[in-house]
């Protein structure tokens, strides 16, 4: 339940058989559509890829960006490295002028990525339903020029612990140039 407990709770829990399926299917559709990126962060060893997290940006939902990771991986710069790279994108390359991010009140982990990338905290909304219960949620927003004016606190994402695999017809990588 740890992984899932802040998501929101439009994300079937327990799992269904088929849940993989569907949530391939979906986010598909809105890759082709150029409408969501999806990142999966994996750790490399000698024999396989291991899925340790995931993060996207959306353009049309709500919320823009949002990610998961395995408790085992938490506090180790994984999702500071993914957040850097996907808002570079989001930022650079996609142009999006802001972004709208949201989180459970009780995700500090969540919460201090939003701060010390420069988000400001406009709203928290008393009672929303995630997978693990009904708490508020802070809605924040981060603009580019404050992600560009807070951008010199992240380290440059050269993937030297996480790598991304960009789900779409060729294989991109956010490594820079």
């Amino acid at each position: 339940m740890e992984i899932v407990e802040f998501l929101n709770a439009s994300v079937p829990w327990p799992y269904p058989e088929n849940g993989a399926e569907e949530f391939l299917s979906f986010a598909l559709s809105e890759i082709n559509l150029r409408k969501r990126f999806i990142w999966a962060i994996t750790i490399t060893d000698a024999s396989d890829d291991m899925l340790v997290g995931l993060i996207e940006l959306a353009s049309d939902d709500a919320f823009h960006r949002g990610f998961w990771l395995i408790p085992e991986h938490h506090k180790k710069g994984f999702m500071t490295e993914a957040v850097t790279a996907v808002n570079d994108f989001a930022f650079k390359v996609l142009e999006m002028p802001s972004m709208r991010l949201g989180n459970a009140l009780p995700n500090i982990g969540s919460r201090k990525l939003k701060e010390r990338s420069g988000a400001v905290l406009v709203e928290i909304i008393p009672e929303v339903e995630f997978v693990g219960g009904v708490y508020p949620e802070e809605v924040w927003e981060l603009t580019a020029e404050e992600w560009w004016e807070n951008r010199a606190k992240y380290p440059q994402a050269l993937f030297l612990k996480a790598y991304f695999a960009y789900f779409f017809r060729n294989s991109v990588t956010l490594a820079g140039s």
